[in-house]
C-alpha cells in the first residue's frame, strides 16, 4: 500500500507489485532525453565525436580494476544502480577523458580526492581504468552522435515561464529571483536541461534519497537509502557512514524521502514543446 504526500512516498510492506520503486526508467524517459537535446543524424557525427583508441591489454587490467573497485556501486555494466552511484557512462569525467585521450589524468586526482573513493591509482592504473571506461563508452556507439546539440533555445519564452510557474509546477520548490537566479549564465542550455529533467544524475554532489524503517516492535532505522528492493532495504548511518541492511518482512513499515520526486513525477507528463520552452525560458535567467 502507498501513499503519496508531496516527495514522500509512505508504504507499507505487502506483495511484490507493491513494493517500493526508488527510481523507474522507461523507454519515454530515453526518448525525452534524445528529444530534448535536439539530437539529429548528420553525415558527419562519427567525424564530430569518433571512437577513441584504446589499447586491448589495457582494457582487460582496467576492467579487474574495475571489477574490484566500482563494480559494487556503479554496476557490473557502468550504467550505475539504483539508489547507488551514478551511471559512468553518462559522465562528463568519463566523456571527457575518452574524448580528449586524457588516459587518466583527470580520472586520477578526481578518485584521490572525491568522497567516497579516496583511491590513490598509480599513473598506469589510472591509465588502464580510463582505457577501460572509454571503451565501455565505445561499446554502445553505433554511428556516434553530435556533442554540440542545436536548437535547444528556439522554444516560446512565455509558454516556458507559464509551464514554470503552472503546469510544471516548477516554482513550488524553486525561484527566479533565489535558487536560480542567473542560472542561465551558470549553465549551457544542454546542461540546464539535463538538470531539470535528471537532476541526480552526473558528478558531483547529490542530495540523498533517505528512508526511515519502522519495525513491528515500534523502534525504527533511518539513513541514505544505498540499495532498495523487493526483499531488502539497505541503509548508511548519516554519522559514521555505516552500511546497514534489514529484511522486508510482513508489518514493516519504509517511509523514503525523494527530494528528486517532483522531477522524476514530470518526466511522466512534460512534452517536447515543454521541455524546449521550459529551456529557453531558463536560459534567459542571466
Amino acid at each position: 500500500m502507498r501513499r503519496i504526500r508531496g516527495g514522500i512516498i509512505a508504504e507499507t510492506y505487502g506483495s511484490l507489485q507493491g513494493a517500493e520503486r526508488v527510481k523507474r526508467f522507461d523507454h519515454r524517459r530515453i526518448i525525452l532525453a534524445v528529444a530534448a537535446c535536439g539530437i539529429v543524424a548528420p553525415l558527419s557525427m562519427h567525424a564530430q565525436f569518433p571512437r577513441s583508441i584504446t589499447e586491448p591489454t589495457a582494457v582487460e587490467r582496467g576492467a579487474k580494476l574495475y571489477a574490484n573497485a566500482c563494480a559494487r556501486c556503479h554496476g557490473d555494466d557502468t550504467r550505475g544502480m539504483t539508489g547507488g552511484a551514478p551511471d559512468l557512462l553518462r559522465s562528463t569525467l568519463v566523456l571527457h577523458e575518452r574524448r580528449e585521450s586524457l588516459h587518466g589524468k583527470e580520472l586520477s586526482p578526481y578518485l584521490k580526492s572525491t568522497p567516497p573513493h579516496k583511491f590513490d591509482y598509480n599513473d598506469k592504473q589510472a591509465d588502464d581504468l580510463s582505457q577501460f571506461l572509454s571503451a565501455s563508452v565505445n561499446k554502445i556507439l553505433r554511428s556516434g552522435y553530435d556533442d554540440h546539440p542545436t536548437h535547444l533555445t528556439e522554444g516560446d519564452v512565455k509558454a516556458g515561464e507559464a509551464y514554470f510557474h503552472g503546469a510544471g509546477g516548477c516554482d513550488k520548490c524553486h525561484s527566479t529571483t533565489g535558487d536560480l537566479a542567473g542560472i542561465g549564465k551558470r549553465y549551457s542550455a544542454a546542461a540546464l536541461q539535463q538538470k531539470f529533467l535528471f537532476p541526480n544524475s552526473g558528478l558531483g554532489k547529490k542530495a540523498a534519497i533517505t528512508a526511515v524503517v519502522k519495525f513491528p516492535n515500534g523502534t525504527t532505522a533511518t539513513g541514505d537509502v544505498v540499495r532498495i528492493d523487493d526483499f531488502t532495504v539497505q541503509l548508511r548511518d548519516h554519522t559514521t557512514g555505516a552500511t546497514k541492511s534489514f529484511n522486508r518482512t510482513a508489518g514493516m513499515k519504509v517511509t523514503t524521502t525523494n527530494p528528486y520526486a517532483g522531477h522524476e513525477a514530470l518526466l511522466e507528463k512534460i512534452t517536447d514543446a515543454d521541455i524546449h520552452n521550459l529551456t529557453t525560458y531558463l536560459d534567459t535567467l542571466k
